[in-house]
């Protein structure tokens, strides 16, 4: 199995989320690539920026190389895995610095 070199911006689709899940199109960090099986771990993004108020968030200025179209906020206390029949097209990729700082997050709120 091998996923992407550095994590990806893909547009994902959430429509059918309940509650306080992440719901229609958006962009999403996809942190793991579980091609074998048909699915990948997602961490979405939203362009609301007091989202960055909460804990485990980490807000993303957009780059050429991320394809974002405004500053968003990744909601890393929102991962979850996707079948990837959600995914609908790859944006960009999530510079390295972007990288270092969600996956501090991710290994803090698992406690890893």
């Amino acid at each position: 199995m091998t996923g992407p070199a550095k994590p990806e911006i893909w547009q994902v689709d959430f429509v059918g989320s309940i509650g306080h899940e992440q719901k229609k199109a958006r962009p999403c960090v996809i942190w793991k690539d579980l091609d074998h099986i048909g699915m990948a771990v997602a961490i979405p993004f939203t362009g609301t920026s007091e989202a960055g108020n909460f804990s485990y968030t980490h807000p993303v200025e957009p780059s050429l190389a991320n394809g974002l179209e405004k500053e968003s906020v990744a909601l890393v206390f929102q991962i979850r895995s996707v079948d990837k029949k959600r995914m609908m097209k790859k944006i960009g990729a999530l510079d390295a610095a972007d990288t270092r700082a969600i996956e501090g997050l991710l290994r803090d709120m698992l406690d890893l």
